[in-house]
């Protein structure tokens, strides 16, 4: 029954974020860990939209009193994705990430944690850094925008808190498995948010616990304070996290500077620096989290994100965020159908994976 690991793996790997294949075959290791034999089989038969007991029994001919007892611990494992609306339960299958990695949190140990980077070192980060579009893009800080345009809802955190009717928190998976590793920087660890529209999401949480909305804003600055930036999935509508994110280990950011410009998205804005007003303290490269300032007579930003956290530390106020010139703003896909489908161009796939819906 060890096929029913490669199978699996490659049925991950079919999707557009992609799960690629290693020469020394520590994904399978990976999956071993996160499955049984039992529980890869039906995972495979589910699909990357909700679907109902009833719905995927009727599909698959499976019994429906199996269904209600697997899918609510393949749940509860974070192998897939169920919600409930007052008696009616829905799953499914989400990517190995953004999706059963993270929701590994409440099962991490060591050894998981050393599987997953030397998995990322020898084949994923490559891989999924890489490719286009990025799957997260970063959200300016609750900062001053120099000039009078009008920020989208999707590249503001108090639009995406205020939208929401249930607000939660969790640890950061990165710095989760980065101390494991003994590798975690100082930064705050319960920091990564969700959100739903629904309330009452996060009652009962296997992972995290729910927070109220003024619990949300007080986690956002306790982030910018230290320095992490808010990072968000890459799509204008359908978010549902904000994660805070630093270089030293959170995946986006420190494959930014390590491997691809691809790794995150950018902003639609842009620091820009008074030169006259600059008096070369050097906080505002302390606080980047792209290594994208350098200072000479005056700080130069080479390669902004966009975040705004020089801007709001600045002694002097000499730097602004202002809106990037139209031909610098990187287009942002309309939702995560058009993410995937432009992903899987980036991957050189076809339509395949729409089957998966």
């Amino acid at each position: 029954m060890e096929n029913i690991y490669f199978k699996l793996r490659d049925f991950f790997n079919s999707m557009p974020n992609g799960f690629p294949p290693s020469k020394s075959g520590i994904e399978i290791e990976i999956l071993k860990m996160i499955f049984t034999e039992e529980e890869a089989e039906m995972f495979m038969k589910l699909k990357l939209s909700f679907e109902t007991p009833e719905k995927i029994s009727k599909r698959t001919g499976l019994d429906m009193e199996y269904l209600k007892r697997i899918l609510p611990v393949m749940d509860k494992k974070g192998q897939v994705f169920g919600v409930s609306l007052g008696a009616v339960s829905f799953y499914k299958i989400l990517p190995y990430v953004f999706g059963v990695y993270e929701f590994q949190l409440g099962r991490m140990n060591k050894r998981f944690a050393e599987l997953n980077e030397e998995y990322g070192n020898e084949v994923f980060s490559e891989d999924f850094f890489s490719k286009t579009p990025p799957l997260m893009r970063a959200i300016p800080i609750g900062v001053e925008v120099k000039d009078d345009t009008k920020i989208e809802p999707y590249e503001s955190v108090a639009s995406l808190i205020e939208s929401a009717k249930s607000w939660g928190v969790r640890d950061c998976i990165c710095k989760t498995e980065k101390s494991l590793l003994d590798k975690r920087c100082d930064k705050p660890l319960e920091v990564c948010m969700s959100f739903a529209p629904v309330e009452h999401a996060f009652d009962n949480a296997e992972v995290g616990r729910a927070i109220t909305k003024e619990e949300a804003y007080e986690i956002l600055k306790t982030a910018e304070d230290a320095g992490l930036v808010h990072m968000t999935s890459n799509v204008k509508s359908g978010q549902y996290y904000i994660c805070n994110c630093c270089k030293c280990c959170c995946g986006p950011l420190s494959k930014y500077i390590a491997v691809s410009k691809n790794a995150a998205a950018k902003s639609s804005y842009v620091a820009v620096v008074d030169n006259d007003a600059c008096i070369s303290c050097g906080v505002c490269i302390d606080r980047c989290q792209a290594d994208a300032i350098e200072m000479a007579d005056y700080a130069v930003i080479t390669d902004c994100l966009g975040c705004g956290l020089c801007v709001s530390t600045c002694p002097t106020n000499a730097i602004k965020l202002q809106k990037r010139r139209a031909e610098d703003i990187q287009a942002v896909p309309e939702n995560e159908s058009e993410w995937m489908e432009l992903r899987a161009k980036g991957r050189g796939m076809g339509d395949d994976y729409k089957k998966l819906f």
